[in-house]
């Protein structure tokens, strides 16, 4: 169970050598040179083309060699960073963000998961369109959604201070029916406002929960079902909702939280 605050990379150089090379020699030397510049001015051109057909052939593979192709793969793979999280809440980082993951898992949601928030709207003066309870899911307690993914907690759904933060919270238990057994990705937000939804039980709260591998189970909780206790907090009575995504599907699940 999840404890809350608020209860919770390494020569010689020879002398002898360099005093047996007589002047008379090198003087030879350069005659011979001399003597044989005919020859010698007629090598050169073929050397010269021969170097120059040698560097420009090589120089021709090593162009190609460094292929742009390679540079644009790895950019564009670094240009889809995840969004930024909302202003007093930590980005979470994968499924060891979630409280009872920490220092276990590893790993991410597939980017699949991470589709648009389609929230619901609020006219002024509605009431808040609170989610239906799901009456066959109550081994961890009394549940809402369509599923296969639940949040079980009460309706209305009462938040209370955490110590030391300006994040208020309460215990909500996500429940995956047997038939799914895929990874979760639950986000929120305030229905008609901009207040954000986090989760976890820190001082400063994660902005979305991404599960996995179940850390926990109820009584009476049907074979291969799946369940993760944590928390939900927001910083004031409202109308909230989150949004669940899975493998094929994605829920919104619309509650109001009381103080």
């Amino acid at each position: 169970m999840v404890t809350a605050l608020a209860a919770a990379g390494c020569g010689s150089s020879s002398s002898p050598n360099a005093a047996s090379v007589p002047t008379t020699t090198a003087t030879t030397t350069t005659a011979s040179v001399t003597t044989a510049s005919p020859p010698t001015t007629t090598t050169p051109p073929p050397t010269t083309t021969a170097s120059t057909q040698a560097t420009t052939t090589s120089s021709t593979p090593t162009t190609t060699a460094t292929p742009t192709t390679s540079t644009t793969t790895s950019t564009s793979t670094s240009t889809t960073p995840l969004p930024a999280a909302p202003a007093g809440l930590k980005a979470a980082t994968g499924y060891s963000s979630y409280d009872n993951c920490q220092g276990v898992c590893t790993g991410s949601v597939p980017a699949s998961l991470r589709r648009p928030l389609h929230l619901p709207s609020l006219g002024g003066g509605s009431a808040c369109p609170v989610t239906r309870s799901a009456p066959g899911v109550t081994y961890a307690g009394p549940a809402v959604g369509a599923g296969p993914v639940y949040a079980a907690q009460p309706t209305p759904f009462a938040v209370t201070s955490f110590i030391n933060s300006s994040w208020s919270g309460g215990r909500v238990s996500w429940v995956a029916a047997p038939g799914y057994t895929g990874p979760v990705l639950i986000r929120g937000g305030q229905v008609g406002g901009p207040g954000a939804v986090g989760f976890g039980e820190g001082h400063v709260p994660v902005d979305e929960l991404q599960l996995l591998t179940a850390s926990t189970s109820s009584s009476g909780e049907p074979p291969g079902a799946r369940e993760w206790a944590s928390f939900t907090r927001v910083r004031s009575p409202g109308c909230y909702a989150y949004q669940v995504d899975g493998t094929g599907f994605s829920e919104v699940i619309t509650f109001s939280a009381t103080g």
